[in-house]
């Protein structure tokens, strides 16, 4: 029982005080953005400038032009949001260790919690929204070695735009669970600032 609650902890990224549809919603959402890193990463966006052509011929101009089409890979934003939110639910785990009952007694802690998952959550889909939701499929480009104008077109990526609109989707549904959680933590916590002495269901 309490190996599966640390999974839950690390894939979740909350502790205890969250309602267990929350720690569901967020450990699938995780989950599933890291098994589809792992079983297509490597082959849907693999080979992203293979089908990048470009009308030119001039050496280190093609790879400019990708460059310049796509700083940041997808593969390489995703695992590096995935690092960001493991880090903070192995963060969350070392908080919440077994034993003294400290951890309920600090609700502040699971807010702050919260909204370092949110920001994270938040802005990586932002970077994701700038990065790939306006890119054309046909685009020009007149990166140094590049010789004057060059027209660049994109190929082959319904696959990969559909995983990423799968990652982003986790990515939002795991953003809106957040603001739930972290609404009910400010409930909490104000109520138990008034006196009320409010119990989390």
């Amino acid at each position: 029982m309490l190996h599966t609650e640390r999974i839950t902890m690390l894939l979740s990224g909350t502790g205890p005080l969250s309602t267990s549809l929350s720690r569901f919603c967020l450990s699938t959402a995780t989950l599933l953005r890291l098994l589809t890193l792992v079983l297509e990463g490597k082959t849907a966006w693999r080979d992203r400038e293979g089908g990048f052509l470009c009308n030119t011929s001039v050496v280190g101009c093609h790879a400019a032009c990708f460059d310049q089409h796509s700083p940041i890979a997808p593969f390489n934003l995703y695992c590096l949001q995935l690092i960001f939110l493991f880090t903070l639910a192995l963060a969350v785990a070392l908080l919440h260790q077994p034993g003294p009952p400290y951890l309920h007694s600090r609700p502040h802690m699971h807010f702050l919690s919260l909204l370092g998952k949110a920001i994270i959550e938040g802005l990586f889909l932002l970077i994701a929204y700038q990065l790939y939701s306006t890119r054309p499929s046909e685009t020009t480009c007149s990166a140094s070695p590049c010789q004057g104008l060059v027209m660049c077109k994109v190929l082959g990526a319904r696959v990969s735009d559909a995983l990423s609109l799968l990652v982003c989707s986790c990515s939002a549904v795991s953003l809106l669970v957040c603001f739930f959680e972290a609404y009910r933590s400010l409930t909490y916590l104000s109520e138990k600032l008034v006196g009320k002495g409010a119990i989390l269901p």
